[in-house]
């Protein structure tokens, strides 16, 4: 069996990708909203009181 660096393993997926992007029927995604970044911005602040708690002792 054939081992390949990791970085031809990137290589070609990245070739592989980009070769569907390039399609002309390819769809890409929307942008994220308003939502999305307030959904983004409670997850990160509700991680750090856990990280915050579990450092103080208030989550054993």
């Amino acid at each position: 069996m054939e081992h390949q660096s990791i970085e031809q393993i990137i290589y070609e997926e990245t070739e592989k990708r980009l070769a569907v992007m390039e399609e002309k029927d390819y769809e890409f995604p929307e942008k994220i909203g308003k939502g999305d970044v307030i959904a983004i911005a409670v997850s990160i602040a509700v991680s750090m009181l856990l990280v915050v708690l579990c450092m103080t002792g208030g989550i054993v």
